[in-house]
């Protein structure tokens, strides 16, 4: 594994076999590539966490970092993310991730 800037130019990212599997755009958002088919198969359980965004069709999922369950969550999903990278046709894209399609409200904002 190895680092290097983030594809979509925000953030750095995680590599693995040359692949970007995760990405940080800021300390409070990590993205992960799970691929379409992972989430499909832990759609259930992804639901149950506050910390996760899914935007529809979308290979990635985000995680808003607000602690260290989110952490956490976050190092469970690379394993994930790792196995949708070997299972990744060879340069297949990983399409676009979710910067830009959701809002992180910063920490102590007020409406």
């Amino acid at each position: 594994m190895s680092a290097a800037p983030a594809r979509c130019g925000t953030g750095t990212a995680v590599l693995a076999d040359g692949g970007e599997i995760a990405h940080f755009h800021s300390e409070r958002q990590a993205d992960l590539y799970l691929g379409r088919p992972a989430i499909e198969r832990l759609r259930e359980e992804l639901g149950h966490s506050t910390a996760l965004r899914l935007v529809p069709g979308s290979g990635w999922v985000s995680v808003v970092l607000g602690g260290a369950r989110d952490a956490d969550l976050v190092v469970t999903l690379a394993s994930v993310a790792l196995r949708a990278q070997t299972d990744r046709v060879a340069g297949a894209d990983a399409g676009v991730c979710n910067l830009d399609h959701i809002s992180i409200i910063p920490a102590g904002h007020r409406a």
